[in-house]
Formats: C-alpha cells, structure tokens, sequence
C-alpha cells in the first residue's frame, strides 16, 4: 500500500520543518521539496498552503519499509547545502524517535553523513537498520 494522503503531507512539513531547522533555507533545500512533493504527487498550490496552514494531525506510515525512505529523504535534505548542523542533527534524530526507528541505527546513519556521505545508498540504510534488528 502506498502513503496516504496525509502521510505525504505530514512528510513534506517534516522536511519544510527541518529545512528551517538551522534557519537558513537554501536554494537547493526549497529545490529538493519540490521534487519530494511532484514525485509524491502534490501540486506547488497544496504545498504553499501546507507552508502556511500546516497541518491538524501528523501522520506516520506504520509499516517500517515506508518509514525508512521518508526517513532517507530527511537525511538527504540535512547534507544537500553541505552544512549539518547540531540543529538538523537534532531534528532528524528526534523524527527517527517519532517514526519509530532504532536509536542506534539512526545515530550510525547520521554519523555516516557527518563523515561525509550525506547521499547514502538506500542499500546502506537498510542495511544499517537490519545490523539493530535481529
């Protein structure tokens, strides 16, 4: 089953969030939104009301092979400026709580682009989470 509606949504607030974590949203960062929010199917208009609106209630897919991309595209946006700071750090991590992911394995991926591997291989964060789940 692909994310609803709202899962979507709520998945491009938590990038537009985390885009402003360090309070400087960049060119690229605005760029990468987009193309989230085209790939996911939401127009530019739904996207600026999102901005501006919000949303009344976060959604969080349940099946973990959905929550483990979004959590993908989250890493992406804190390495595409060149700049992670404590603050993106911090946000993606407590995201990674919020979905329900491993403690450990969200810090072995975020250490991994801090060691200068912000565009991860999805085969890589995989198989991090898989190394915590056994």
């Amino acid at each position: 089953m692909a994310l609803s509606h709202e899962e979507k949504l709520s998945h491009l607030l938590d990038l537009m969030n985390l885009a402003k974590a360090d309070e400087q949203i960049s060119k690229i960062e605005t760029i990468y939104i987009l193309k989230v929010a085209e790939r996911l199917g939401i127009d530019q208009l739904e996207l600026a009301r999102l901005e501006a609106l919000g949303i009344e209630k976060r959604s969080i897919p349940k099946a973990e092979h959905h929550i483990i991309p979004l959590f993908h595209r989250s890493l992406i946006l804190m390495g595409i400026d060149t700049r992670i700071n404590d603050e993106e750090i911090g946000f993606c991590k407590n995201l990674g709580l919020q979905m329900g992911l491993n403690l450990y394995a969200i810090n072995d991926i975020i250490q991994l682009a801090l060691n200068g591997y912000e565009f991860m291989d999805p085969q890589q964060i995989n198989d991090i989470f898989k190394k915590y789940y056994n």
